[in-house]
């Protein structure tokens, strides 16, 4: 009876952190569609590697990338149910709070390889997300759509995916994923 009660208060308060860091998201970009927030939930899962072939060009990208305004409200913002990884807002660097380099660092140091294993245990994960995402209601637009296609990217062992052209054209972001112990010894204290 203990393991059944210790079991339930699990599976409760797994749901609240998934409600939480929907809700997080939705404040922040309520124009979200279910395939930003599936965005956020593996970005939290895996961290950056999705980006970085070499480093040579994920360099030249952030340089790239930050020659375009970054009009974040923003600097950081923390993703996923545990948190385990910030997103770091260009406009960090842009308003001189930490340098390029700092940025560049950090986003470095915490990308790691994605092996083929851990997409079916995010899979399995993600259909929990999905779930709860589903019992919240939130009459996202393109849901169906959204849910198809993400069916079909982990059906084929992918789990990488953009952010919709609706949240790209309304936000515009522009932003690197730094795991959390990464953000906390080196950017913080500059961006709090």
């Amino acid at each position: 009876m203990i393991l059944t009660i210790l079991l339930a208060y699990c599976a409760n308060n797994d749901t609240a952190k998934i409600e939480d860091a929907v809700n997080s998201q939705m404040s922040l970009y309520p124009e979200a569609r279910l395939q930003d927030l599936y965005k956020a939930f593996f970005q939290a899962e895996f961290g950056p590697e999705h980006i970085i072939s070499d480093t040579l060009s994920a360099g030249r990208y952030l340089d790239s990338e930050l020659l375009i305004p970054d009009n974040s409200d923003i600097m950081y913002e923390p993703i996923g149910a545990d948190s385990a990884f910030f997103r770091v807002h260009l406009c960090a660097v842009q308003s001189g709070r930490i340098s390029r380099n700092e940025l560049f660092d950090a986003f470095i140091s915490g990308a790691r390889k994605v092996e083929a294993d851990e997409i079916a245990e995010w899979a399995e994960k993600w259909r929990k997300i999905e779930g709860v995402i589903t019992s919240m209601n939130l009459q996202l637009p393109g849901y169906e759509a959204d849910r198809a296609a993400i069916d079909s990217l982990l059906n084929a062992s992918q789990y990488v995916l953009h952010h919709s052209q609706q949240f790209r054209d309304k936000y515009d972001p522009h932003y690197r994923i730094v795991r959390k112990d990464l953000f906390y010894e080196r950017l913080y204290e500059a961006l709090k």
